[in-house]
């Protein structure tokens, strides 16, 4: 968690944004609820994907957040959303750009 706090607070000094500011305001900006939360999901999912788990404590965490994201869901679950806007290339995109961020 100590790894996750330090990620979040390096992004938010990057941005040059406050601390209750939320990192992925503009990657949700005018998404529906279920598409923003999902874009996050993957962008963190993404983030701990690439992560290397050095030692036993840091796989731990790893999979702490693994877990508490959801990230073995979701495939299925972006899926789904694509799906049910598939017509919105708005959503297409913020799905997308998750991938990228």
């Amino acid at each position: 968690m100590l790894r996750l706090s330090f990620f979040v607070i390096s992004i938010l000094i990057a941005s040059g944004v406050h601390a209750e500011a939320d990192p992925f305001a503009d990657l949700k900006k005018g998404q529906p609820k279920d598409v923003a939360a999902v874009a996050e999901r993957i962008a963190l999912c993404t983030h701990f994907g690439g992560e290397e788990a050095y030692d036993a404590e840091r796989r731990k965490e790893l999979d702490a957040a693994i877990k508490k994201y959801r990230c073995e869901k979701l495939d299925s679950d972006e899926a789904a959303l694509r799906k049910r806007y598939k017509g919105n290339p708005g959503v297409q995109a913020a799905l997308q750009k998750a991938h990228e961020w």
